[in-house]
């Protein structure tokens, strides 16, 4: 008799745990209560969790970016479209019929144009600037207020966007890219001539900057990204705002000039000045219209090869995040096929469980009934 009523108290408590997990099932359409319940499935669980963590990041990273896809886009179809209104003033000025008056208006058209692109060069979204590259916390273009010359503050890096696990995809253009253009190319040993406000790339688009690295107000040398510890190219300032130096990296080199310094050019030659203030003839100032004329025609081919990039990594950044929304679907639904609970086969369980509760109650109001001597019968 004791033996049996080890056994009901023994199979109570089975039906008593196995009760507790199918009201924990039915209450929360959770699959296990424990991982221990079924480490297999609860390490498989956890690993589809983990994925949709993963990609739900990288998903609301892409959403954060879409702005600053779409805001450069714009940008960069504005920033076209003034200078295309700078060209077509520039053929107006270069022209027979153009008095000097005619001129000096132009002149304050194209100034005016000028501080458009200023603005545009500096356009920022979500505390975001468009094109400082990877230092999207950085001003990227300044004007001197004595001097009217506007220098690039960042570097030639690029934003850069998570779209898929460990990966990194580079997103908008940076503002050598859109503001600059190729103006010289120069191969290894060759000997080249550059002004300060240009910038130097080599091809894999390391900037070799001019420094001053003995802090003595002279500049003596381009270090590669600036490091001032590194080999340099020697420099020697040729006294009218250039310098010369010989190329003795182990890469080619571009020369990239500013269309600002092509602007602040092509306003002084349309006042019949030099950008020293100084007076020119109408001659000078006519071979200095057409040759910043050409110029600005190719800083408007290197703006509309920027736009077209960056309408290519946007579509590609598109086309990740399609991807990513794909497995994040399909992860979801994973997650729902092993982590939820079957609730028909725990309803079906429930009312089994509460039969076997009765037979088994049933069987213990007998066992107590008994007296030893009915027992010893």
């Amino acid at each position: 008799m004791v033996n049996s009523i080890n056994t009901i108290m023994y199979n109570l408590d089975i039906l008593n745990d196995r009760n507790n997990k199918v009201n924990h099932g039915l209450s929360t359409n959770e699959a296990l209560e424990y991982g221990s319940d079924d480490s297999i499935r609860y390490d498989y669980i956890l690993g589809v969790k983990n994925d949709i963590n993963i990609y739900t990041s990288i998903n609301e990273s892409i959403n954060y970016n879409t702005a600053f896809n779409t805001s450069s886009d714009t940008a960069l179809a504005e920033i076209k479209s003034v200078t295309e209104s700078i060209l077509s003033e520039l053929i107006k000025a270069n022209t027979d019929t153009t008095s000097d008056e005619g001129r000096v208006v132009i002149a304050g058209q194209v100034e005016d144009y000028k501080q458009s692109l200023l603005s545009l060069s500096n356009t920022s979204v979500d505390n975001q600037y468009l094109f400082s590259g990877v230092n999207t916390d950085i001003n990227p273009f300044l004007e001197d207020e004595t001097t009217g010359e506007i220098s690039y503050q960042s570097d030639n890096s690029l934003k850069q966007v998570n779209v898929e696990e460990n990966r990194y995809v580079s997103q908008g253009v940076n503002g050598i890219d859109v503001f600059y253009y190729t103006n010289n190319s120069v191969e290894n040993t060759d000997g080249f001539t550059f002004s300060s406000n240009e910038i130097i790339l080599d091809e894999d688009g390391n900037e070799w900057k001019l420094m001053d690295s003995n802090n003595d107000g002279t500049s003596d040398g381009l270090f590669l990204n600036g490091d001032i510890t590194s080999s340099s190219m020697l420099v020697t300032d040729n006294g009218d705002g250039t310098f010369s130096a010989v190329n003795t990296s182990s890469r080619s080199l571009e020369i990239k000039h500013s269309i600002f310094d092509d602007l602040n050019e092509v306003i002084s030659a349309l006042k019949l000045e030099d950008e020293d203030g100084n007076t020119i003839s109408k001659g000078d100032a006519s071979v200095i219209l057409s040759v910043t004329l050409e110029n600005i025609d190719t800083a408007y081919d290197s703006q509309n090869i920027s736009h077209s990039i960056v309408g290519t990594r946007t579509n590609t950044i598109n086309t990740y995040q399609d991807i990513v929304q794909t497995k994040l679907t399909n992860l979801t639904i994973l997650e729902n096929e092993y982590a939820s609970a079957d609730l028909t086969a725990l309803a079906v369980e429930a009312q089994a469980l509460e039969n076997t509760y009765s037979a088994l109650y049933s069987t213990i109001n007998r066992v107590n009934s008994l007296s030893l001597i009915n027992y010893l019968k």
